[in-house]
């Protein structure tokens, strides 16, 4: 069983931690996080060690990273640095998870308990499916994403780099959600949505930013190409 560190320790990053818990495949060792008040402190029995610049000092070499930070260019950008600075990433995946065995699965991704990945679908790296989202069949998520809980995304429908999908929000069969585009919670979208736009309501149409801290800021990012690896038994 290989060591995990967990780059966050908040609700997500406890969440993923109980992830590794139950599949039992990676043992989490310690939280790493930007945030210096928390450092030197015990979360969920874990240490938290420091943030980007304790990589490599107090982290032993050969132990895996997870980025559990739900904002979508954070969690990338930070994934990348941690890349230059020789870190090997790792994904986490709940054993209650259901995959189709079709299904290509990037590199570093965390998918929550009771989401359902169908037929052929795709999901890029870095991207974060939680508790009880559906991606149907041929869908296509693209890196640094993040479906939160009960989010459903319909057959052949694509979501790309960066965009997220609110908390219970649908999308109808064959919709596009742009890069870095926000779908807010309980939203239905029937129509695609532009690059870097805010989607509400039923069905859900353009509004501006609320400037809330669940909007997407600008932070510049490195995306990766995703890179299908076999999904796990």
């Amino acid at each position: 069983m290989h060591d995990v560190a967990i780059f966050g320790c908040g609700g997500l990053g406890q969440m993923t931690r109980d992830i590794l818990v139950q599949a039992g495949r990676y043992r989490a060792i310690a939280f790493l996080d930007s945030d210096t008040s928390k450092h030197g402190k015990s979360i969920d029995e874990l240490p938290v060690v420091g943030g980007l610049e304790s990589f490599g000092r107090a982290i032993a070499g050969g132990t895996r990273v997870i980025v559990a930070i739900g904002d979508n260019r954070a969690r990338v950008s930070i994934a990348d640095e941690l890349q230059r600075r020789g870190a090997k990433l790792v994904g986490a995946i709940h054993p209650l998870a259901s995959i189709s065995p079709s299904a290509r699965i990037a590199e570093h991704v965390i998918i929550g308990p009771r989401a359902i990945i169908c037929v052929n679908v795709s999901v890029g790296p870095h991207t974060i499916l939680s508790a009880g989202s559906i991606a149907d069949h041929d869908a296509r998520i693209g890196a640094g994403c993040h479906l939160h809980p009960a989010a459903r995304l319909a057959g052949s429908v694509r979501v790309d780099d960066l965009a997220t999908i609110g908390i219970g929000a649908c999308v109808i069969p064959g919709c596009r959600i742009g890069r870095g585009a926000w779908v807010s919670p309980g939203a239905v979208v029937i129509r695609d949505v532009r690059a870097g736009e805010t989607a509400a309501g039923v069905p859900a149409t353009a509004v501006a930013a609320d400037g809330s801290r669940f909007t997407p800021q600008p932070m510049p990012v490195n995306l990766p190409p995703p890179q299908d690896v076999p999904t796990p038994a």
